[in-house]
């Protein structure tokens, strides 16, 4: 019986009709063979422009039936791999998206957006290793004979688009010069496999020809060959994978009683014991790994920028007593909106460069939220203005050259705002995070406070 291929955000040439499409919701279990490119698992709907700045979300109704799809492509995937068949996924760019979880209108035309970011690989039941994105044709291949043939007929196709590091429990297949970049391997998950592979490319305008008067398309014959080709290599390797080729499947009625035997029940209930030892120490792996997150996002501090820069800033004060959070009611966003326990408040903004200093590029956006701010009806009093900057952000810390520019600092001057290194920000934050030394924090609180048109300078860390 010929094997049935279905395809996910990849048409194979001449097998269009195999081609799923995501959001039709059409059932994947009818296939032998699954085939997915993650590049095709977006969003689609309506698109928030936020008013004050740039950047924007996807709406609740869009985010709310992505968030669906994603989660039920999951499910048949694990259905899938429990019924013991075989998916292919080609490493596409990892792409993130905002997506909205809810609105809310605090005043008239003004709404403020609860969002979150979600990634076109969530659909993966299992974690295969951090995920970046990387361009490239250099892939060498581990010699592994079940991919042999394919290597050899669709080696120059090959093009990697992303990499793998630290995949735990996988069976490298591809990777790149480096070797601890993984671009091709094979996941055993419940009963199945999950292979991932280097994105196979080919030229669809060299692939189609047009005929007859309406110029209608069709697959030439180079491309008839080349899609019959590789889904003869992808169904050999599903075949090579299954355990035992073709073989029958043991009936139900094989479990009964009768038909069991004694040192099987014994390795049986061994292996369950083994199974729940093993995922009670993956459960606290994992529960290990989230806390490392967390413990490392002030470290941030040193090397990022955007919004990934702006929580780590966030944390950072909140770890010298501040409350700091994010502001956007739809029409007015704000990086930092800070307030001290001493009732001080004050409105930030975040700068990283990679390679130079902090310019006055941002002076103009923390002057204007200030004044909007202001304008707010439960506002009474200008905030003072905060400028965090992580300048040469890519070097050493000990290396790099001032953080602000000459100008940048005079301006600071002129426009009574505060300038703060995010690595100084960090040492102190650290400090005070490992000592709860809550009077130096004080003594930083009361530095920014007192710091108006100048670089701050915190206080000598305390020696042991």
């Amino acid at each position: 019986m010929e094997k049935q291929i279905f395809t996910i955000g990849y048409t194979i040439p001449t097998f269009d009709k195999s081609h799923v499409d995501f959001y039709d919701g059409l059932s994947l279990m009818d296939a032998d063979v699954l085939l997915i490119s993650p590049d095709a698992l977006e969003p689609r709907g309506d698109w928030v422009n936020f008013t004050t700045s740039d950047g924007g979300c996807y709406n609740v109704a869009a985010s709310k039936t992505y968030k669906q799809k994603m989660s039920s492509l999951r499910k048949e995937i694990e259905d899938y791999l429990n019924a013991g068949k075989n998916v292919f996924i080609l490493l596409t760019k990892k792409e993130e998206y905002q997506l909205a979880n809810s609105v809310s209108s605090e005043r008239k035309g003004q709404n403020t957006f609860n969002t979150e970011m979600y990634g076109n690989y969530n659909f993966l039941p299992t974690n295969i290793g951090a995920l970046t994105s990387a361009s490239g044709k250099h892939i060498e291949f581990s010699g592994n004979p079940t991919f042999s043939d394919f290597y050899e007929k669709f080696g120059k196709d090959l093009e990697y688009q992303l990499y793998i590091e630290n995949p735990s429990g996988a069976q490298i297949i591809f990777t790149g010069k480096d070797k601890t970049k993984i671009l091709g391997a094979i996941y055993k998950i419940k009963n199945g496999h999950l292979v991932v592979l280097p994105f196979i490319k080919y030229d669809e305008k060299k692939f189609t020809e047009h005929r007859g008067k309406e110029k209608k398309a069709y697959w030439t014959k180079e491309a008839t060959q080349f899609g019959k080709s590789l889904v003869k290599a992808l169904v050999d390797i599903d075949k090579a994978l299954r355990k035992g080729g073709d073989k029958t499947p043991p009936p139900d009625w094989t479990n009964e009683a009768d038909f069991q035997l004694a040192q099987e029940q014994i390795l049986k209930k061994e292996t369950e014991k083994k199974s729940k030892e093993i995922d009670e120490l993956i459960l606290q792996k994992n529960e290990l790994l989230t806390k490392i997150d967390q413990e490392i996002r002030l470290r941030d501090l040193l090397f990022e920028k955007g919004k990934i820069l702006e929580s780590a800033i966030n944390l950072a004060l909140e770890i010298l007593g501040y409350k700091a959070e994010n502001y956007n009611d739809g029409n007015l966003e704000l990086d930092h909106v800070i307030t001290s326990p001493e009732g001080d408040r004050f409105i930030g903004e975040a700068e990283g460069k990679d390679t130079s200093a902090i310019n006055i590029d941002k002076f103009r956006q923390l002057a204007t939220n200030i004044q909007e701010d202001l304008q707010r009806e439960e506002i009474e009093n200008p905030a003072i203005g905060i400028l965090f900057g992580n300048g040469f952000r890519l070097t050493k810390p000990s290396e790099r050259a001032e953080q602000f520019t000459t100008k940048c600092i005079n301006t600071a001057k002129s426009s009574n705002c505060v300038l703060v290194r995010t690595i100084d920000l960090f040492r102190v934050a650290k400090y005070v995070k490992e000592s709860n030394d809550e009077t130096f924090a004080k003594s930083c609180r009361d530095v920014i406070k007192n710091g108006v048109g100048k670089i701050i300078d915190f206080p000598v860390i305390p020696t042991p």
